[in-house]
């Protein structure tokens, strides 16, 4: 009996398939989350800021401190920041939502080894098993992994970020509510 091609393919390369895209969406969600926290290092130095510039006295040589007007930090500055932070949040949000796609990916591997077993009689059934289980197994291991990398390192930097910005926001709502 003629076994159906994308069934033998998915039997034959199912586990390769979910490893390769494994790996790139690994590489992509790491390239990101520095990409993230470069973001969330700009923002926080630039919102912690003074508006002062040191000299040292030549007398004493000690440091002091002077208002610098050319360095002052303003809320378009900031949007600047933010929008740039968003950005790299959009991709995020896309890695995120791929990563239910890796147990799919092994139940179809499953569907398929067991499909050809099927078809196959009681010779094909220990080669579907193995098929089954391995593709099961290896989209079980990413999207475990994926997970716990994503819930640990650019989750952790986009709510650093997002309460350093509404900190911002409010105090600049105190701001505008005062100056009236």
């Amino acid at each position: 009996m003629k076994d159906n091609i994308l069934l033998v393919w998915i039997r034959d390369h199912g586990v390769a398939v979910i490893i390769l895209l494994g790996i790139a969406l690994l590489v992509a969600m790491i390239v990101n989350f520095l990409k993230l926290s470069n973001e969330k290092s700009r923002i926080k130095e630039l919102l912690e800021r003074r508006n002062k510039k040191y000299r040292r006295n030549k007398q004493t040589h000690e440091l002091e401190e002077d208002d610098d007007e050319t360095s002052t930090v303003t809320e378009d500055t900031i949007r600047k920041y933010e929008n740039d932070f968003n950005e790299h949040c959009s991709w995020h949000n896309a890695f995120e939502q791929l990563i239910p796609i890796f147990p799919m990916l092994g139940i179809l591997g499953t569907v398929a080894g067991l499909i050809i077993g099927l078809k196959n009689g009681t010779t094909g059934l220990q080669d579907a098993m193995e098929t089954s289980l391995d593709t099961t197994f290896a989209g079980l291991i990413f999207a475990i992994l994926l997970k716990g990398i994503d819930a640990l390192l650019p989750s952790k930097a986009i709510y650093d970020v997002e309460v350093m910005l509404d900190d911002f926001d409010r105090k600049l709502d105190l701001s505008e509510k005062y100056s009236d």
